[in-house]
């Protein structure tokens, strides 16, 4: 695998308005990343991608509908069952199903992994399972919450911070809690 990112997202990426939602501070910036990731390594609109986690409701129904107006090949799944177009059940701590194994020339993981309650370095390699020899793995996640040295480990890389790490007291869209959350960036290409 080829370590394209893996780093700390910084006040200095860009924020994307339409992703304003009034309280999820990292999605607009994460939603962008993700976006320029795709255009910088793809210029067609036929490949296929697999959004996984996506969830269903708010701004990462805004994300889902743009990810589908972009490109014509794009699935989204979640553990709960959506009746929205080009939607399934997956359950990114199980195994892919057989027919997903290296189907996809991206997937995109947006801040779930540190939210589950398993091994996350596991569901990583769940969600790398399904990328194409030469297609790309794009995870966002927050900190604290990711087992980041496990990352660092498996990448034998640390993580890169290159300027003001975001954070939900520094993001444009604030969201003041208790303690302060940063977020990263990893984009993985799988070798040919």
């Amino acid at each position: 695998m080829e370590i394209i990112e893996f780093r700390k997202i910084t006040t200095d990426d860009t924020y994307n308005s339409r992703y304003n939602d009034g309280s999820a501070w990292s999605r607009v910036y994460e939603y962008q990343l993700v976006l320029d990731n795709i255009k910088k390594h793809y210029n067609d609109n036929l490949i296929k991608i697999h959004n996984s986690s996506w969830d269903f409701d708010g701004v990462h129904v805004l994300f889902k509908e743009e990810l589908d107006k972009l490109y014509v090949n794009t699935i989204h799944s979640d553990i709960k069952p959506s009746n929205l177009k080009n939607t399934t059940i997956y359950d990114i701590t199980k195994k892919e199903p057989t027919e997903w194994y290296e189907n996809f020339d991206v997937v995109i993981n947006v801040s779930t992994l540190e939210e589950v309650n398993y091994n996350h370095v596991d569901v990583f390699n769940n969600l790398y399972n399904q990328v194409k020899p030469g297609g790309l793995l794009i995870c966002t996640f927050d900190l604290p919450g990711l087992q980041i040295h496990e990352f660092e480990n498996l990448f034998n890389k640390k993580l890169v911070v290159n300027g003001t790490p975001l954070t939900n007291h520094n993001s444009k869209l604030k969201n003041i809690g208790p303690k302060t959350l940063e977020c990263g960036i990893m984009v993985i290409k799988k070798y040919l």
